[in-house]
């Protein structure tokens, strides 16, 4: 029999027709799981068409004819010739140098064989004990890691023995991220969040402080927040925000001097995160309101008509450092006057500012009447229009729908004046 086996596998290689339809049979069997499934003639040459239709004692014509040369009948066909004790699978294994499986068979194996290695890591790292197992049971935001560690699983270990090194030396105090990486890896990069580690990590995270079904951060502002949570900051010089004339207090309820002296010499302040971190308390100069802005222009033509206004400029989306001075205006309960331009981005920086500070954040001049008034006459493309549909905070629901309407672009400089009025009548 194994002569009989090595002499089909040598007669059917000696053809290239042969080669070309056992690569179509191999395929149809690792889709089907048997024998079974028709090949298309089409994807042979006259010369091939020849040879094969030889195989089965037709024409080429015939069987250009029937359309398809049917896997079942090449098997019965093999029983006819001097193979006959040879089947048509094992000559195909024998064929190929290897048990031919099913892709399904085949994917069933790899999962056996993950959750065997899992199982193993599972034991070895008791730090990731809960995360593995989460990872085990494959909820649908972990298959990317899943099929990583298929695709190379020395790699995925190695992965994980770090994710454990970092999980077991979080800070105790706060660190930048390079300086977290260098000192858990070797490498500053290793925990950079566009990379797999770094993404990994992020879901290591949120496992950790959701501890369930989890959604991991996608925007900076959501992953800065939870890096910070664990003391890790991504960036604290060029993570800033502008302020004027509040003051600020440091762990021992003293008054700090830069911010002090800004004050009393109406200077306006770039303070970076890193400065923010030894902050404990932020207030206003005068009184218990504060502007918020998000352009510079605005910012600086406010500030040039009323020099003590207490006032914060984010420039453009919210960094973590706005945040940081924000978190510690309300703790301080302070009202916050929130104005942006008239844009998708600017409502949705105003819906997400009004959903974290409910109770302190007002709209400033973010109403339809003063959207007429920043006549506006930028048309706003399809595509960032339908970001107001993401907008649901009843507050700016108006304002939303005559936007879509108008679906033209207003912008703060236009109500300069307006503004200024406003903070004229709380300054009274």
């Amino acid at each position: 029999m194994e002569s009989k086996l090595e002499e089909a596998t040598s007669f059917f290689k000696s053809e290239k027709a042969y080669d070309k339809l056992f690569k179509q049979f191999r395929k149809k069997y690792e889709s089907l799981g048997r024998i079974g499934g028709t090949v298309p003639v089409r994807l042979f040459d006259d010369d091939e068409l020849e040879t094969i239709a030889s195989f089965f004692g037709i024409s080429k014509e015939r069987l250009q004819k029937k359309g398809g040369i049917q896997i079942a009948h090449f098997a019965e066909q093999l029983k006819e010739t001097k193979f006959s004790e040879v089947h048509l699978k094992e000559l195909l294994d024998h064929y190929f140098a290897e048990v031919l499986i099913s892709k399904k068979q085949r994917k069933k194996e790899q999962q056996q064989k993950f959750q065997t290695r899992l199982n193993l890591l599972i034991g070895k790292y008791p730090s990731l004990h809960n995360w593995l197992s989460y990872i085990k049971a494959c909820p649908p935001e972990v298959r990317w890691m899943v099929r990583l560690a298929e695709a190379d699983f020395f790699r995925f270990e190695n992965m994980v023995n770090k994710l454990a090194k970092a999980i077991e030396r979080l800070p105790e105090s706060p660190e930048r991220l390079p300086m977290f990486s260098q000192r858990i890896t070797g490498d500053p990069h290793d925990f950079d969040i566009n990379a797999d580690l770094g993404k990994m990590f992020l879901h290591v995270l949120t496992y950790y402080k959701q501890n369930q079904a989890i959604t991991v951060p996608q925007t900076t502002e959501e992953i800065n927040e939870l890096l910070k949570s664990f003391l890790i900051y991504r960036d604290d010089l060029l993570n800033f925000v502008t302020c004027a004339n509040l003051l600020a207090e440091t762990a021992n309820d003293s008054l700090h001097a830069v911010w002090k002296a800004a004050v009393e010499t109406n200077t306006v302040q770039n303070i970076p995160l890193r400065e923010l971190l030894s902050i404990k308390r932020i207030y206003p100069a005068t009184g218990n309101h504060v502007w918020v802005v998000e352009n510079s222009g605005v910012c600086s033509s406010l500030l040039d008509v009323q020099p003590n206004i207490p006032i914060i400029c984010t420039h453009g989306q919210f960094k973590l450092a706005a945040f940081m001075v924000l978190d510690l205006l309300t703790i301080d309960n302070c009202t916050i006057y929130y104005g942006s331009d008239f844009d998708p981005e600017g409502l949705g920086m105003a819906e997400r500012l009004l959903k974290r500070y409910p109770i302190h954040v007002q709209l400033w001049q973010m109403d339809t009447a003063a959207y007429k008034k920043s006549n506006p006459v930028k048309p706003i493309p399809t595509e960032r229009l339908k970001q107001l549909e993401r907008i649901e905070h009843p507050s700016l629901n108006q304002l939303v729908q005559t936007m879509k309407q108008v679906k033209k672009a207003g912008y703060q400089e236009a109500l300069v004046k307006e503004m200024l009025k406003d903070i004229r009548l709380k300054l009274k």
